[in-house]
């Protein structure tokens, strides 16, 4: 059974990952990397313990995350 602990520490390093991602890839600061992600439905979606998207493998939220930025955000509605 995963308990609350276990989500949020999921949650956190998938938002970590990327994080990172959005810093190397807009060459921006980790401030304004969190302001962009923190705009997305991939974040809210990984936020929300309902939707299970902290399962996923963070290479398969990142791939997510690159079809919203990329401007199709319907992806999310498949899982």
């Amino acid at each position: 059974m995963i308990t609350s602990a276990d989500q949020k520490r999921c949650m956190r390093n998938i938002a970590a990952y990327l994080v990172e991602y959005l810093m190397k890839e807009k060459t921006c600061s980790r401030d304004r990397a969190v302001e962009l992600l923190l705009k997305t439905t991939v974040y809210e979606a990984l936020m929300d313990s309902e939707t299970d998207l902290y399962l996923e493998s963070r290479e398969s939220v990142l791939d997510i995350l690159k079809e919203e930025l990329a401007g199709n955000p319907y992806r999310l509605l498949d899982l």
